[in-house]
């Protein structure tokens, strides 16, 4: 006969549970908060906008998007992670769909570092840009190939690899934007602005690129990520910055069938909103997505 469950059995069964339960939930989070390091790629419609924060909860962020996807999706974004101020804004070149949401943040002094690249844009877009900053009093750093981005942690190496001071063509803007390298613990991204395919092919000759994660050039255009410069990279992700039913087409099919022929993972901001990979000294622990889909890493 099957003994009665008293209260006092009851009670120890109940605690024996949530013992449980408790080091199961521990056993499936890898790693508190304060030992992962985030990037989202944020959904600012047909721009670009990346957010780093950092275990010692510095921040970089990485493009802003158009001046109106500010208000649409990049403040929205920002208040609702609890991040008020920005340690370092970089800007990739000086093309609206880039730099919008970053002057917006300066008009509100809400940036302490300005990161720009060293060279002249032929709109003045540059010289608007160090005004609004000076105006801010907002320190500013211009950078190229070579150098370092100190974000006061051992968690992140960001490495410029382009283009070098005075930029690398006059009349294709998209090619003068900045590389950059994130070592992040033992993992690899690669972001790349709208790079084209020119100076794609002048990074070859002159890195290692390999890279777990690619951020897609010039929001999947065909113009960029050539067959050359994907397989130099070789990454296992990759994530396309694009705006839904955008007029430009991207991303281009192309791009997108390179990507399928060489087994990478896609994630697109069109169709998943915002992107977030979080790192530890253990690899990606996970990927997950403002539409639901969420993945291991490993």
């Amino acid at each position: 006969m099957p003994k009665r469950i008293t209260k006092k059995r009851l009670f120890y069964l109940l605690c024996a549970l949530a013992a449980a339960l408790a080091a199961a939930a521990t056993s499936t989070v890898p790693d508190t908060p304060e030992n992962l390091l985030s990037i989202t790629f944020i959904d600012v419609g047909q721009g670009d906008s990346t957010l780093i924060r950092t275990p010692e909860d510095i921040t970089l962020l990485i493009d802003g998007g158009e001046y109106d996807a500010y208000q649409e999706s990049l403040a929205p974004f920002l208040s609702k992670n609890g991040i008020s101020d920005i340690d370092y804004a970089l800007v990739s070149h000086y093309h609206s769909d880039h730099l919008g949401g970053i002057s917006k943040l300066l008009e509100k002094s809400a940036i302490d570092t300005l990161i720009i690249p060293e060279y002249d844009d032929k709109n003045n877009s540059r010289e608007r840009l160090v005004k609004k900053a000076q105006q801010a009093s907002v320190k500013i750093e211009e950078v190229s190939a070579g150098d370092t981005i100190n974000l006061g942690t051992e968690s992140i190496k960001v490495s410029v690899l382009h283009p070098k001071a005075g930029g690398f063509s006059i009349e294709n803007e998209n090619s003068n934007s900045i590389v950059l390298r994130l070592d992040c613990f033992d993992e690899t991204f690669l972001l790349t602005g709208d790079l084209e395919a020119d100076a794609e092919a002048s990074l070859i000759k002159e890195y290692d690129l390999e890279a777990d994660v690619l951020k897609v050039g010039h929001h999947g255009s065909s113009t960029s990520t050539s067959d050359a410069f994907l397989e130099a990279v070789d990454p296992t992700y990759a994530v396309i910055e694009a705006g839904k039913n955008n007029r430009y087409g991207h991303p281009h099919y192309e791009v997108l069938d390179r990507l399928e022929n060489d087994d990478v993972r896609v994630y697109r901001t069109d169709l998943d909103g915002d992107i977030t990979f979080k790192v530890s000294e253990n690899g990606i622990e996970s990927i997950s997505t403002e539409r639901g889909v969420q993945s291991n890493g490993n």
